[in-house]
């Protein structure tokens, strides 16, 4: 028993019970009558629509009043945290409030659409960046370059006299090693490419001309002997086909702009003074 009453968390607990009542007991002489709480229409709607949506159904009258009680319990906890200084100088808070602020200029910024004009001139500034993707269809006959350590240059030899001799109908798969992502692929994007087939292979395959089997090209796996039959440069982009990449752009570009003007108008309000910090004594030499 005396080792128990010996634990410091025990007496952090009993001081922290003794001075929450004492600052209640404080509070309410103070303030003589006790504070309302109203929980309006609205709001035991806004939780019953919570609950809907996170249930799939609606509450019953008992789950609503433990909604509602749940929520005045909330309510008074957070009301006596304020008024104990609880938030203050707490990092999560501060940075919470901060957010919740700069959330409130991004929405204003997000309610104006853009016009044509101002997504053209986006689009006319950086170009480069709303190119069209290159687009290639090709088939491929696969050596796997783990299979293959001793033997790699001379099976690529044997498969260069093949494909050459291979007739129109023949199947790759039949030639080389198996690949599991297929031997086939149809107007795939550069950048599908180089998820599917490592970071070199799409720059590879946009040197190999259409028409003929060209190799070997190297991929993550192994090498490829490919035939391209169509593919598809990049170029500018029209303004239609770059739209979804340009609204998401100037959004972005509109946020950053409303939290600067929020900020500039909000700082103007305040005078900041910066201490600056006292210099350590610097220690005797021996």
């Amino acid at each position: 028993m005396q080792r128990i009453l010996r634990e410091p968390l025990l007496h952090f607990v009993v001081l922290g019970a003794i001075l929450f009542g004492v600052y209640a007991g404080v509070s309410k002489d103070a303030g003589g009558s006790a504070q309302d709480i109203i929980v309006s229409r609205s709001r035991v709607a806004h939780l019953a629509s919570m609950f809907s949506r996170s249930w799939r159904r609606e509450p019953s009258p008992d789950e609503l009043n433990d909604l509602v009680n749940d929520y005045v319990r909330e309510e008074i906890l957070y009301r006596q945290a304020r008024a104990m200084g609880l938030d203050n100088d707490d990092p999560v808070i501060r940075r919470r409030l901060r957010q919740k602020l700069e959330f409130l200029a991004e929405d204003v910024a997000a309610q104006r659409v853009p016009t044509d004009d101002e997504l053209s001139s986006l689009l006319r500034k950086e170009p480069e960046r709303f190119k069209t993707e290159s687009r290639y269809s090709f088939s491929h006959v696969f050596l796997n370059s783990d299979r293959h350590r001793d033997d790699l240059p001379e099976r690529q030899n044997e498969l260069r006299k093949v494909l050459a001799e291979m007739s129109e109908g023949t199947n790759p798969a039949e030639i080389g090693d198996r690949f599991l992502l297929g031997q086939s692929f149809a107007e795939m994007p550069a950048n599908e490419l180089t998820r599917l087939f490592g970071e070199d292979f799409a720059g590879q395959l946009a040197n190999v001309l259409p028409g003929s089997w060209e190799g070997p090209l190297r991929s993550a796996y192994g090498v490829h002997f490919v035939r391209v039959t169509s593919q598809e440069r990049g170029r500018p982009a029209s303004l239609d086909e770059a739209r979804p990449t340009l609204l998401r752009e100037w959004n972005e570009q509109q946020r950053v702009k409303a939290n600067a003007e929020a900020f500039a108008r909000l700082r103007d309000r305040y005078r900041v003074v910066i201490e600056q910090a006292a210099e350590l004594p610097r220690e005797k030499q021996p």
